[in-house]
């Protein structure tokens, strides 16, 4: 049993130090106080984050406001560190909260969207 404990122990280590991590950017596509909100609420809420695009139903960490300058401007984006990979330096997504639908993108920070 000892060896057994030992083994599974050593495989959650490995595993975890194998995986990838990922900065993202996420903003409303319609900018206001309160879908910013409603899609923090959608981003920390792992069912919630899944259901509107379930290539981020992993877990996240160290979620906070920030800005991704671009050549031009820059623009305040939800930024968190997502323990998976996301193979897209933009994507749209839609998503119904509390009644609402509403619009939001994401970002993939290493891809070069964002400075």
């Amino acid at each position: 049993m000892k060896l057994l404990s030992v083994a599974a122990t050593a495989f959650a280590i490995f595993s975890t130090a194998n995986a990838e991590t990922t900065q993202i950017g996420c903003f409303p596509l319609v900018d206001n106080p309160k879908n910013r909100a409603d899609m923090v609420d959608v981003l920390k809420d792992a069912g919630l984050r899944g259901q509107a695009d379930w290539r981020l139903s992993r877990g996240f960490w160290d979620g906070k406001w920030g800005s991704c300058c671009g050549r031009f401007e820059c623009d305040p984006h939800f930024i968190f560190m997502y323990n998976g990979p996301y193979a897209f330096a933009y994507r749209e997504r839609e998503t119904t909260y509390k009644g609402n639908k509403f619009k939001f993108a994401c970002v993939n920070w290493h891809m070069g969207n964002c400075k």
